[in-house]
């Protein structure tokens, strides 16, 4: 048993990291249950269980490939993604006014959660094979900028907002990881500014709008818009210090907290456990962020460090963007919480990031070629 432990350099493995997420993995079933209560607690519980069981299988076998498998395919997984989100746009399955999903019979394929690691290991894939010690000019911009941004169009085109800020905010801070000249950077953010405004006329959809004028004022709108982050905020507030207790969540129970199993999540967390119970949750986050940026460092080769850089600002933009909706710090966007809210291929793609990061980390110490 320790022979083959060894060989497949499971000793080398980042198990606090494994440990960490496996953590939240359990908080957030038993905070599923009593957020489903009086719902229907046997089709979301032991869906969300066979769900993660399903994950740490796919994410134990992507820890256990060959490293070099992510190099060679990087460009497969995106260009793959691409093409399932260029399906989405033509055939997919509409819900809500949104077009995201594909239906393979027995579960609902979202390919916009599968780009957050695509657009990761193009890019990483990218610098790799085209690293250099200079920062980045803009003419060197063009190509990560173009693998950033068509995924990006295809997203919100379904219209998936939140999706789209996640990968389009990992891209940026992977290409700023990279190194950007400062000239270059201080270009871009005045452009993203100025494209504030024209955004808003002509990007933004109705609905899109009335969630920010929601957050602005959702007490002009507590009936309607602004309902979702008032009760929100009741909950969070109302777990005080020490919280109500498991299963006393009245928010959720009297079903005030809307999507209490899913976006918000938090909140009924929050509401049952209170401010101590929350900070346990944010600081497992917060390691989870400490360790992912640990593998990151410690790679030795550009595709590592870059991938698992990535990787990790993906669940941590994710879990601020979900956190910041669910405390009214920012709009309504409809995100989960990774690893803790109920849903499927969300939270596959949150064991797929799990299960490369894994690996990276059993073989940082190994320096690949850039041919892979």
């Amino acid at each position: 048993m320790i022979r083959i432990w060894k060989k497949l350099n499971l000793d080398k493995a980042d198990w606090p990291f494994f440990l960490t997420v496996l953590a939240i993995c359990v908080i957030g079933l038993f905070n599923l249950y009593s957020a489903t209560f009086d719902l229907s607690i046997s089709r979301y519980f032991y869906n969300q269980l066979l769900w993660m069981s399903g994950g740490v299988v796919i994410g134990m076998f992507l820890a256990l490939v060959h490293y070099h498998f992510y190099i060679r395919t990087g460009y497969f997984w995106y260009v793959g993604t691409v093409s399932l989100l260029l399906f989405v746009l033509f055939f997919g399955k509409s819900a809500g006014g949104s077009q995201r999903w594909i239906h393979l019979g027995f579960f609902n394929l979202q390919p916009s959660e599968l780009a957050k690691i695509a657009v990761v290991l193009g890019l990483a894939t990218y610098f790799h094979g085209h690293h250099q010690k200079r920062k980045m000019n803009l003419v060197d911009l063009i190509v990560p900028m173009i693998i950033l941004v068509i995924p990006c169009i295809l997203i919100v085109k379904q219209p998936d907002l939140g999706t789209t800020l996640v990968v389009f905010f990992t891209g940026c801070m992977m290409i700023w990881f990279v190194g950007v000249q400062r000239k270059i950077l201080i270009l871009v953010v005045t452009l993203g500014l100025v494209s504030v405004p024209l955004a808003w006329k002509f990007a933004l959809k109705p609905y899109q709008k009335d969630r920010v004028i929601s957050f602005l004022e959702p007490e002009k709108y507590a009936d309607s818009k602004g309902y979702q982050i008032i009760q929100s905020k009741i909950a969070v507030g109302s777990g005080k210090v020490l919280g109500k207790g498991y299963l006393k969540g009245s928010q959720s129970k009297l079903q005030f907290l809307p999507k209490q199993h899913t976006d918000f999540v938090f909140s009924n967390y929050a509401e049952e456990f209170g401010f101590m119970g929350s900070l346990v949750l944010l600081g497992l986050y917060f390691l989870i962020g400490l360790l992912g940026l640990n593998i990151a460092m410690t790679s030795k080769d550009v595709f590592g460090i870059t991938a698992a850089f990535g990787l990790t600002s993906t669940i941590l933009i994710q879990t601020m963007i979900n956190l910041g909706m669910e405390l009214g710090l920012l709009p309504v966007v409809g995100m989960t919480l990774p690893f803790f809210s109920y849903g499927g291929t969300s939270l596959l793609t949150s064991f797929i990031a799990l299960g490369i990061l894994m690996n990276i980390s059993i073989h940082r110490l190994t320096h690949a070629s850039k041919k892979g």
